[in-house]
C-alpha cells in the first residue's frame, strides 16, 4: 500500500515567483539606465572607476536576465511530461547566475590590484555625484528584494544589488578621500574589499543551488532524526528506502517504505495520514510518499510473504536478496 501526499503550496509559490519576477524586471530596467549613465560618464570624465563599475553592471544585466528567465519558467504550470513543473529552472539559472557573479567578483579583484599598482588621476566630483545617484537606486532595489529570500533567483539579484550598493559606497568614500588627500590608491583598496564580499556571497549561493540540483537532503532536515521519529510510531517496525530532497528552497519531498503491523487498508491509511502530518509539522515537508509493507526487504520490493517463493535466502541473515532465476524461467515457460 502506498500513497503520495501533496500538501500543495503551488499557488503561493507562483505568487512569490510572480512578485520576484516583477521586482527583478524593474531592477533590470533601472540597472540598464545606470549602466548607460556610468559608461558615458566614465568616458567623459576619464574615470576608470566609473568605467569598471559600468562594465560590472553589464555583467549584472546578463545574470539578472538569467534570473528573470528562471523565475518566469518557474511559474509555468505542470504538464503530464513535466509533472514537477519548471521549478528547477529557477535553481539552474540561480546556479549559473552565481557562477557568473563569482567571475565578476574575481574581475573586480584583478582590476583592483591593477588600479592599486597603477593609480590614475580622476575627477572626484563627477565620480561622487554619478555614484550617489546609483547608490539611491541600489538601496531601494536591495530593500525590495530582501523580502524575497525564499526564491534563489531573487536572492541572487539581491546579492547583485547589494554588491552594487557596496561598490558605490566604496567609490563614494574613495572619491571623498581622493578629493581631500589626492590618494588615488584608496579606490582600488575599497573596490577589492567589495570584490571579496561578492565572491564569498555568490559562491555560497551557488553551493546552495548545487545542493538542490544534486538532490541533497535539505540542510535543516537530518535523515537520522526523521528515521528515529518514524520508528517511534507504535505500528512501525522498520524504516527503509528513506529519501529526502528539495525541488526549491521551500518545497521539500520525502519518500519512504515502512514495515508496519497493521493488516487492514483503513489502518494503513491512518498510518499514512499520521506520517504525513508528522513530517509536515516537524520538518515542513509538504510532499510525502509512503509505501506500507508487512515486512521489509532492504534489497528488493518483496514482503515477507513473497520471500519464500521469490528469494533463496532471507536478507536479514545474508544482507542480500537473491532472485530465483530458475523460478522466473519456469514461470516464463509456463506463461508461454
Amino acid at each position: 500500500m502506498h500513497e503520495h501526499h501533496h500538501e500543495h503550496h503551488h499557488s503561493s509559490h507562483h505568487e512569490l515567483s510572480g512578485k520576484s519576477e516583477r521586482v527583478i524586471r524593474i531592477g533590470m530596467i533601472l540597472t540598464f539606465v545606470i549602466f548607460l549613465v556610468k559608461i558615458i560618464g566614465g568616458y567623459l570624465t576619464g574615470s576608470l572607476a566609473l568605467l569598471s563599475d559600468g562594465w560590472h553592471l553589464g555583467g549584472d544585466l546578463v545574470t539578472l536576465l538569467l534570473s528573470w528567465w528562471g523565475v518566469r519558467q518557474a511559474v509555468k504550470p505542470a504538464t503530464k511530461r513535466q509533472s514537477f513543473g519548471m521549478y528547477r529552472a529557477e535553481i539552474v539559472t540561480a546556479f549559473m547566475a552565481n557562477l557568473i557573479l563569482v567571475g565578476v567578483g574575481g574581475y573586480i579583484l584583478v582590476e583592483a590590484v591593477e588600479a592599486y599598482l597603477h593609480p590614475v588621476a580622476v575627477s572626484s566630483g563627477w565620480i561622487f555625484w554619478l555614484t550617489a545617484a546609483g547608490l539611491v537606486v541600489y538601496t531601494i532595489l536591495t530593500y525590495m528584494l530582501s523580502k524575497e529570500k525564499d526564491n534563489l533567483n531573487a536572492k541572487s539579484a539581491w546579492l547583485h544589488f547589494l554588491g552594487d550598493a557596496l561598490s558605490s559606497v566604496a567609490i563614494l568614500i574613495g572619491a571623498v578621500v581622493i578629493w581631500l588627500t589626492g590618494w588615488y590608491a584608496v579606490d582600488a583598496i575599497l573596490g577589492g574589499l567589495v570584490g571579496v564580499v561578492i565572491v564569498i556571497g555568490a559562491a555560497k549561493m551557488a553551493w546552495e543551488a548545487a545542493r538542490i540540483l544534486l538532490q541533497f537532503a535539505p540542510e535543516h532536515i537530518h535523515p537520522e532524526e526523521v528515521e528515529r521519529s518514524l520508528i517511534a510510531l507504535d505500528e512501525v517496525e522498520s524504516v527503509t528506502d528513506l529519501h529526502l530532497w528539495s525541488m526549491t528552497p521551500t518545497q521539500h519531498y520525502m519518500s519512504v517504505h515502512l514495515a508496519v503491523t497493521v493488516t487492514t487498508i483503513g489502518e494503513g491509511e491512518r498510518i499514512i495520514r499520521l506520517v504525513q502530518q508528522k513530517m509536515y509539522e516537524q520538518y515542513g515537508i509538504h510532499h510525502v510518499t509512503v509505501q506500507l509493507e508487512t515486512s521489509s526487504c532492504s534489497t528488493c520490493f518483496h514482503t515477507a510473504v513473497d520471500m519464500e517463493s521469490h528469494c533463496k535466502e532471507c536478507p536479514s541473515l545474508t544482507n542480500a536478496c537473491l532472485i530465483s532465476l530458475d523460478g522466473m524461467r519456469a514461470n516464463k515457460v509456463m506463461g508461454s
